[in-house]
């Protein structure tokens, strides 16, 4: 009796400690957040807005008395443009956490981590310049820091049939349009906008790529020491109606001047520089005249290029 009484003992603190141990794991969340201290969190963005990455994962929080720090592999993309987070993680290296992206927790006993910066959903390729085609979307400028990618395109690639052949611009010096592993060469893609020499002079082209509104951004996050625990994030890029208006319903003849108000939220790129859209007149029967070769004379050929 006593023997099987001491093994009935053991078994119990076995089961015991089984049943602490997994009580300790713990499943992580991640989220959006639009402040540095991950309170307010945000699922609907526009794009301009910043956004912070808040992980709550209590396996992280090792000390305590401190406010930990990890790098931990983290991805946030955009599955229809192909637009992906810059993320640099620790991976392992013995350098200072620090030197990398990583998350700060908000308290010494929280378990709750924010991003140690903000990333920006989109910008314009350039508010200073007088070039009207650099005010085009872009996923980030050089250097990119936020986003890079976001250059996929959807087409036919033999101009018969669906726009359902998706590819992307970039890695060769002639701007090729790449589909799987075939290249396809697309003429007077320098006309597009926001394309760049990353190196100057003659180096590699890349085609800057752009968010879409309406898509949703897809966050991942890992727990660096646990591959099995892995967390997901959502948030969707919204897409606000645009109004367009004259000051005048009748104008007396062709000189009169007219004043057009533009209200679009989703065009305030940025709440700190002044923004500008380009607008088209139409004069009834026909079109706008071509500006260069090859410029867009229809709404069809704007959309396809950008003007």
């Amino acid at each position: 009796m006593n023997r099987k009484l001491g093994v009935l003992v053991v078994i119990a603190i076995a089961a015991v400690a089984l049943f602490t141990l997994s009580a300790f794991a713990t499943d992580a969340q991640m989220y959006f957040s639009s402040d540095k201290n991950g309170q307010n969190r945000v699922t609907n963005i526009q794009e301009g807005d910043e956004i912070w990455i808040v992980v709550i994962d209590n396996d992280q929080n090792i000390d305590c008395d401190i406010r930990d720090k990890m790098s931990p592999d983290l991805k946030i993309m955009d599955p229809k443009t192909g637009a992906y987070i810059v993320w640099n993680a620790q991976a392992g290296r013995d350098d200072p956490v620090t030197l990398y992206d990583y998350l700060e927790e908000t308290g010494a006993d929280t378990g709750v981590f924010v991003s140690a910066r903000a990333f920006q959903i989109g910008t314009r390729e350039s508010y200073a310049s007088g070039e009207p085609h650099y005010f085009t979307h872009v996923v980030d400028r050089l250097p990119l820091n936020d986003f890079s990618g976001g250059q996929y395109l959807y087409g036919s690639l033999t101009g018969v049939g669906y726009a359902d052949d998706r590819g992307y611009f970039g890695g060769s010096n002639g701007l090729k349009f790449h589909k799987g592993l075939a290249l396809y060469g697309i003429e007077e893609i320098w006309r597009m906008p926001s394309y760049l020499r990353l190196f100057g002079g003659e180096g590699t082209e890349y085609l800057v790529g752009r968010f879409e509104n309406m898509d949703t951004l897809v966050g991942m996050y890992q727990d660096p020491n646990d591959g099995t625990d892995v967390a997901i994030g959502l948030m969707k890029i919204i897409d606000v109606e645009a109004t367009i208006s004259w000051d005048q319903e009748i104008y007396k003849d062709a000189n009169t001047s007219a004043t057009i108000t533009v209200v679009d939220p989703d065009e305030n790129l940025n709440c700190n520089e002044v923004d500008a859209v380009p607008v088209f007149i139409i004069v009834n029967p026909g079109s706008w005249n071509p500006v260069v070769d090859n410029s867009p004379t229809n709404f069809c050929g704007l959309k396809r290029t950008g003007g």
